[in-house]
């Protein structure tokens, strides 16, 4: 089988995945992205080498089809979320790049992907052979096929790849010099949050004295502190100055971003607890069954705020009534820790560092409600999907779990 990976971001399932058909015999694999060498000085890509060649995208392979990779003719593309101009094979699996709380909540902003999909594999909306989509479990299939469109019979149930790595806790050891601090004997927390809402903070108050007060308690612990956000553009350059003057101020700090530290597994991987305000990241996470404390992201469900989207022309901002419109359940079912303000972050982390198991069930409770159980199978999963599309094999069989009442966070 010759795989073809068209990877926006090389990270999370997508990494997770292409690891699992590099080791396989029966598999040549091809791997397309932004910047091969950005990738090659990350950590993970140094403590688990692949085989494949990594190829760089340019402009113009966009809109290469069969001719993307001189000498090379997949028979499938595998992707996350952006889709090529003219598919370098007739058959595509969309592997999302998260399963989190937000989501669109009509057909209408998923029509644009909708087109992509169709001139590349066909009509995703109706059945097709050469098209499947990724799911993480029961509620993300309702959810995908009876709001985002697409037809029941192209989505599989599979589960989040990444699990089935971050399920084994890794040897901090052996990524000691890839942080200026030491995260083998100090705990570790890790501030990763959505862009979408903006500053993190602004709803309770000015974003440069709250992190201040977060990350002068997580000194207070002892601890070091890893503050990701996503790609530097999103960002007013003001913010931005604001972001690096508290990572100059506390020594126990580093700051990254999307675009310059692209991989996110070590980080999730040395971290102790992880805060964030509702990024999909704590889906992932969530594998771990460490601490997370979720931020609640705007004063109020029902006030209107401002909400950012990524459009090829880069990012729009526009006004939500409500944050119910852009969420697909609600904040309270999560798989930890939910704050509505500072004193409830810090409290928060401080149970968190006093007690490491405190979030331990409902993470669990979440993963078995609506990502299969994290039960290390989801590679096996995703490749029988892959068979399916490219050998007509039957589709992979899918043992559903009863989902479980998540309750609110306490």
């Amino acid at each position: 089988m010759k795989v073809l990976v068209w990877a926006t971001t090389f990270g999370a399932d997508l990494w997770s995945l292409a690891r699992r058909l590099d080791a396989r015999d029966d598999v040549e694999l091809r791997i397309v992205l932004d910047d091969p060498d950005r990738f090659r000085r990350q950590a993970v890509a140094r403590l688990f080498p692949l085989r494949a060649p990594l190829i760089r995208r340019g402009r113009l392979r966009t809109y290469a089809g069969p001719l993307a990779v001189p000498g090379f003719r997949p028979d499938v593309v595998v992707l996350d979320n952006w889709v090529p101009k003219v598919s370098p094979a007739r058959r595509g699996f969309v592997l999302w790049h998260g399963f989190g709380w937000k989501g669109p909540n009509d057909r209408e902003e998923f029509a644009p992907l909708h087109r992509q999909l169709a001139r590349a594999f066909g009509d995703p909306l109706r059945p097709n052979p050469n098209f499947r989509w990724h799911c993480f479990g029961p509620s993300d299939f309702e959810h995908r096929t009876q709001v985002s469109g697409f037809a029941p019979e192209n989505c599989r149930l599979v589960g989040a790849v990444s699990h089935d790595d971050l399920r084994t806790p890794l040897d901090r050891s052996l990524v000691r010099d890839a942080y200026p601090f030491d995260v083998v004997k100090r705990r570790t927390v890790l501030i990763a949050p959505t862009w979408h809402y903006g500053e993190v903070f602004a709803h309770w108050g000015s974003d440069a004295a709250i992190f201040d007060r977060l990350l002068e308690r997580i000194a207070h612990h002892g601890a070091n502190a890893i503050v990701r956000f996503h790609d530097r553009h999103r960002y007013d350059p003001n913010y931005l100055r604001t972001l690096e003057d508290l990572a100059r101020r506390h020594g126990n700090t580093i700051l990254k971003f999307k675009d310059r530290d692209p991989d996110n597994f070590v980080d999730l991987q040395v971290a102790d607890v992880l805060v964030t305000n509702f990024s999909s990241i704590a889906n992932l996470y969530y594998a771990t069954l460490r601490p997370t404390i979720h931020v609640y992201p705007v004063r109020s469900a029902d006030e209107a705020f401002t909400w950012r989207i990524r459009r090829r022309g880069g990012v729009e901002t526009r006004q939500v009534a409500s944050v119910r419109y852009v969420w697909k359940f609600p904040p309270e079912r999560n798989g930890g820790l939910l704050v509505h303000d500072p004193d409830e972050m810090i409290a928060a982390l401080d149970r968190a560092f006093e007690d490491p198991q405190c979030c331990r069930e409902r993470a669990r409770a979440f993963l078995d409600a609506h990502m299969l159980g994290a039960d290390g199978h989801a590679a096996e999963r995703a490749f029988a999907v892959l068979r399916e599309l490219v050998c007509g094999d039957p589709p992979p069989r899918t043992t559903l779990p009863r989902p479980l009442p998540c309750e609110p966070s306490p």
